[in-house]
């Protein structure tokens, strides 16, 4: 039991950076993007 926790904390842990790494590349093309239309 001790192990599957572990794993689905690890899972989640993983799919929150990859989460939080899209969301900050997206934000920084979208100031780009901004400065270039401007």
């Amino acid at each position: 039991m001790s192990t599957r926790a572990t794993t689905a904390s690890r899972q989640t842990g993983f799919a929150g950076e990859t989460v939080r790494a899209l969301a900050s590349t997206l934000l920084l093309l979208g100031l780009i993007g901004d400065r270039r239309v401007r």
